[in-house]
């Protein structure tokens, strides 16, 4: 259930943090030239700020990695996430969760503001985000920006907390078979490498799979849904793990470094374990 959850704003991030990490953010005019004329640079500095008024602090920032040298456009999209100090998903056992806004943004003149809804866990420090059919992105063009349209966006995802906790709730009663954790984690598997390769059936050896099913921390130890996913996604995303086509050769799974396909990955995880409550 939501609660209120004081937490100290000197545990944020500063904009001498973000830019450190995220300096995009501070970009003062379009990275990309050819940008329409219609098109209102609005820097992400000013989210942050807006954001700051409606309690919604940064927590942690990214950029997409430059490809070529001194090339703008190609690496303008960036990230950051906020987190409010006064919510908090009471769980069990310390379990406690945070909702987060998660903001992604570019100044090519192709993107929109584009923001998610996360869950972040305290017991893992890894967040997860949660987005399918049911939780829809939000987005505002840089064209039509305005303090009150955020505003909007901001107390729509806050209204619909209660509905995603809900789903939470009915993901820890749903006790999963054997089977259908072996075949969550081979899913899952599938969503972080792509496709398997032309010719390949069978998927993942069972060894690989049972190494993704298990807990890192007791906390995580049992057979409802929500448990095993926050198991296999922390898997996925982190890595750490060895993994294996059957047949083929056993492989050291990496941390997902890219905010990109990290957002990617998390949100095709969370409609996958969704789907088993249908």
């Amino acid at each position: 259930m939501l609660q209120k959850f004081n937490k100290s704003l000197d545990t944020f991030m500063t904009k001498e943090d973000i830019n450190k990490v995220c300096p995009l953010a501070f970009a003062s005019a379009p990275t990309n030239p050819k940008v329409s004329e219609k098109y209102l640079h609005v820097n992400t500095e000013t989210i942050v700020d807006d954001l700051a008024k409606l309690n919604w602090f940064p927590v942690t920032a990214a950029q997409r990695k430059a490809r070529k040298q001194g090339s703008n456009s190609i690496f303008s999209k960036h990230m950051i996430s906020f987190q409010n100090p006064d919510i908090m998903i009471k769980g069990a056992d310390g379990d406690d969760a945070f909702p987060r806004i998660i903001l992604t943004n570019s100044h090519d003149g192709f993107n929109s503001f584009q923001f998610a809804v996360g869950i972040f866990r305290l017991v893992c420090s890894n967040g997860l985000v949660v987005a399918d059919e049911q939780f829809a992105d939000f987005r505002i063009r840089h064209s039509g920006y305005t303090f009150e349209e955020l505003r909007g966006v901001v107390t729509k995802a806050v209204n619909d907390l209660p509905n995603r906790v809900e789903v939470l709730n009915k993901m820890k009663q749903r006790i999963l078979t054997d089977q259908e954790k072996m075949d969550l984690a081979l899913k899952a598997m599938t969503i972080r490498s792509g496709k398997l390769p032309e010719g390949t059936i069978a998927g993942y050896d069972d060894e690989t799979l049972r190494d993704m099913l298990t807990p890192k921390r007791d906390a995580d130890k049992g057979d409802d849904l929500w448990k095993v996913f926050n198991v296999i996604q922390e898997k996925v995303t982190q890595g750490g793990f060895s993994a294996a086509l059957r047949g083929a050769k056993v492989r050291k799974v990496r941390k997902i470094n890219s905010f990109e396909k990290d957002l990617a990955v998390n949100k095709e995880l969370f409609k996958l374990a969704t789907a088993m409550l249908n």
